[in-house]
């Protein structure tokens, strides 16, 4: 069965199509204003590179705050159901998912069978979500995608003690006009980011399995962080941690 699943994010707006179990196909494009005029592109271009005609998909299930702007969706299912869907999929032995998107950072605890038993969003502050870190970076004119690079440059990260956005913006200003390397205003930035991500987890209740998931768990350096701070086993998401809601959506869609 050929199933595509569509994550309209904050961020970033994904799509994947997999072909019974395997993932054959993704694309990811930036969340613009006009991105219900762009999804039809995004569409056309996962069934391209996945080498079928937009007919012979069997579903498409969306998923993300924008998605009931997906024609055509058979369903939508939020994303928690559907980050969960893709970690109990492929890894049955956790017990806990951190999900670490575009405006929030989500706990999810699942059964044996993949369910999601309870769950703990930040969504009332983007602290330590993917927006926070792209507005730090901004501002230190760093790349989402070179913060590994400029991490491994840092000799002594220069801690980020406010939390809220606002006044962590105001906090990297400052040590950036005082003269500080910026590669370590930047690894005090992504460790500020794992410490919320961790103190999440902790007071939600911390599980011996669990994985990362969502834009964020990208960064290698923000994962290396959390995981020496919680311990316990973690298991790699086996694709790209950002796709997670996206094939979470395809695989329901193969249930159905």
């Amino acid at each position: 069965m050929i199933t595509m699943g569509c994550d309209l994010g904050s961020l970033l707006s994904k799509a994947v199509i997999l072909d019974g179990d395997d993932l054959i196909a993704a694309k990811i494009i930036r969340t613009t204003g006009n991105i219900a005029e762009e999804i039809p592109e995004l569409l056309a271009a996962v069934t391209e590179e996945a080498g079928i005609e937009s007919g012979k998909v069997d579903c498409l299930v969306g998923t993300g705050s924008g998605a009931d702007l997906i024609k055509g969706a058979e369903f939508v299912e939020d994303i928690i159901t559907c980050v969960a869907a893709a970690s109990s999929f492929y890894l049955p032995e956790v017990q806990l998912s951190i999900d670490i998107g575009g405006q929030s950072i989500t706990s999810m605890l699942l059964n044996e069978d993949g369910e999601v038993t309870n769950f703990m969003r930040n969504d009332k502050c983007a602290a330590g979500s993917g927006r926070f870190l792209e507005v730090m970076s901004e501002k230190l004119d760093v790349e989402l995608a070179g913060i590994d690079e400029s991490v491994a440059r840092s000799t002594k990260p220069v801690m980020i003690s406010a939390q809220c956005g606002v006044f962590a913006e105001s906090e990297v200003i400052t040590h950036l006009n005082s003269g500080e390397e910026t590669s370590d205003i930047i690894a005090g930035v992504c460790i500020s980011v794992a410490n919320i991500v961790v103190s999440q987890a902790r007071r939600f209740g911390m599980a011996d399995h669990y994985t990362l998931t969502g834009g964020v768990a990208r960064i290698d350096f923000v994962g290396r962080i959390i995981r020496e701070k919680l311990g316990g086993t973690f298991h790699r998401f086996p694709h790209d941690p950002g796709l997670a809601a996206a094939i979470g959506a395809a695989l329901l869609g193969d249930s159905e």
